[in-house]
């Protein structure tokens, strides 16, 4: 009997469902139960708290859109925060533009990126770049005592459930202003 994934949507009265061939990776951080499934639909699927935070084969355009408009926008991106994104696809559109000298990335949970390395490293592998520097602490609290000046800030968050809650309050978008130079960038991820 085939294992199968389903997601419900109780306000839409709707779902999404897809069979897993295999579980490649399922661990409980001290923040959140992380999965990665493998798909004939989907590719490789990352799970956060049961809930899917990418697939392989859509999460092009969500890496895409948050990272390029503002880059493409901003006059000249050269450092970058990156908050939430552990899987990496933010940093690797991100690092397609030759101009960015520097990237931090703040994510709470260092085993979505240890998950995501070795099972999706086609997205996550530029988390290794020397570019790149890595926080694995919580955003709210880095936004708080931070000093850098960037560019752009891209709020690649999970949902605004545990982890995430304190990623959607007003007090967090200050203090994330603040780090911005004056004609500085800020893109969220923020549901829908």
């Amino acid at each position: 009997m085939p294992i199968r994934y389903r997601e419900d949507y109780a306000g839409m009265k709707g779902f999404f469902g897809f069979e897993v061939n295999r579980v490649l990776f399922s661990q409980q951080s001290p923040f959140q139960k992380i999965d990665i499934l493998d798909t004939d639909t989907f590719g490789k699927v990352l799970l956060i708290d049961s809930l899917v935070m990418f697939t392989e084969k859509d999460e092009f355009v969500y890496h895409e859109m948050i990272a390029h408009v503002p880059l493409f926008v901003h006059p000249n991106p050269k450092n970058i925060l990156i908050i939430g994104g552990g899987d990496g696809g933010t940093i690797r559109e991100c690092l397609k533009h030759s101009e960015i000298q520097k990237v931090d990335l703040v994510e709470i949970d260092q085993l979505v990126t240890q998950g995501c390395l070795k099972y999706t490293p086609y997205l996550a592998e530029r988390i290794l770049c020397e570019k790149v520097s890595c926080y694995f602490e919580d955003a709210v609290e880095f936004v708080k005592q931070a000093t850098n000046q960037y560019e752009v800030v891209l709020v690649d968050s999970t949902d605004p459930i545990n982890v995430g809650e304190g990623l959607f309050t007003r007090e967090f978008y200050k203090n994330c202003s603040n780090l911005l130079t004056s004609d500085g960038i800020l893109v969220a991820q923020s549901e829908s």
